[in-house]
């Protein structure tokens, strides 16, 4: 199993290079729309930060090319929940034992404050993803919700890029562990799930 994993991971490193800008349009794309890949957005966009080191216009096309990616992705959650609303939000919460009153308190705070809002969420880890459905509860209107996500995904992507660049060759160092890790964590976390879910299906039995 863990060598399944670190084949795909490297599978998909390997189809990011071939094609370039495409590739990475897209995997950035349903990684934002919150589609589980098997290497995750910010390994790759540090490799390719990797690959562009020595030319700035290339560095320049990678950020923005992640960033507009990001705009795209998170476009299918917020309109999921702008269609669903706060039950949705919600239920979120609960499966990923979040306190509904803070996902209140932050639909609260981005409807009140439209693309300051959603660009302050973007760039806090563990928010990122949840913004784009805390955002279309709160109804922000497309423009500034797409407007937030571009600018904060400048900033968020450009750190990424730099660190691939400034990491070097020894980025192939940092691969292999890190393909080793996940490789080792996505079984043991899909084991882990299945039996929290079982175990809480008993409970509730009871």
């Amino acid at each position: 199993m863990r060598a399944f994993f670190a084949n795909a991971i490297r599978w998909l490193l390997d189809i990011v290079g071939a094609h370039q800008f495409i590739a990475l349009y897209l995997v950035i794309s349903i990684e934002e729309a919150g589609v589980p890949l098997p290497a995750p957005g910010d390994l790759v966009i540090a490799f390719y930060g990797y690959r562009a080191r020595d030319d700035p216009l290339e560095l320049a096309r990678v950020i923005l090319t992640c960033a507009a990616a990001s705009t795209t992705g998170t476009l299918l959650p917020y309109f999921i929940a702008r269609r669903w609303g706060l039950p949705l939000a919600h239920r979120l919460a609960g499966w990923l034992d979040v306190d509904t009153h803070s996902v209140d308190a932050w639909i609260e705070r981005v409807h009140r404050y439209g693309f300051r809002g959603v660009f302050v969420g973007r760039l806090i880890p563990g928010l990122r993803v949840a913004i784009s459905l805390v955002a279309g509860t709160a109804e922000v209107p497309v423009p500034r919700f797409a407007a937030g996500v571009f600018v904060a995904a400048i900033l968020y992507w450009t750190g990424w890029v730099f660190l691939g660049a400034l990491v070097g060759p020894q980025i192939d160092d940092l691969i292999e562990p890190y393909v080793g890790y996940i490789a080792t964590g996505i079984p043991l976390l899909f084991i882990a799930l299945l039996v929290g879910r079982m175990l809480l299906v008993r409970r509730r039995k009871r």
